[in-house]
């Protein structure tokens, strides 16, 4: 067997690489930060829309779940939570639970009290 022929046919770490992401449980043709960034996108675009629509009760709580999630997405893919040990998201997770409770709390305060 030549030189060209063994460098040509010995596998390589990146032809075994792979450019898609599984998001719940579909292959997508992308790579995770690419489907993460889509999804800001369309989140950030709905948020756009419900601002621009009339004030109804769930518009606000609406909008709040919607930029938790993305807050979320952003700390565990592009802060890389998810490589990060457990402890790193308990102390993250304990005070946001916290801020939810208490935001849910003062909606319910009536106004003018």
């Amino acid at each position: 067997m030549t030189e060209h022929e063994m460098t040509h046919s010995a596998p390589h770490a990146h032809d075994h690489h792979d450019d898609s992401a599984v998001v719940f449980g579909r292959k997508l043709p992308m790579p995770i930060y690419t489907a993460v960034y889509i999804a800001l996108a369309i989140m950030t675009i709905t948020e756009v829309l419900l601002f621009e629509l009339p004030r109804g009760g769930l518009t606000i709580p609406a909008m709040i779940i919607i930029a938790i999630i993305k807050a979320g997405l952003v700390v565990w893919f592009y802060m890389h939570l998810n490589k990060d040990s457990r402890l790193f998201a308990i102390i993250l997770l304990v005070p946001t639970v916290l801020v939810i409770v208490c935001t849910l709390f003062l909606m319910l305060v009536p106004v003018g009290y």
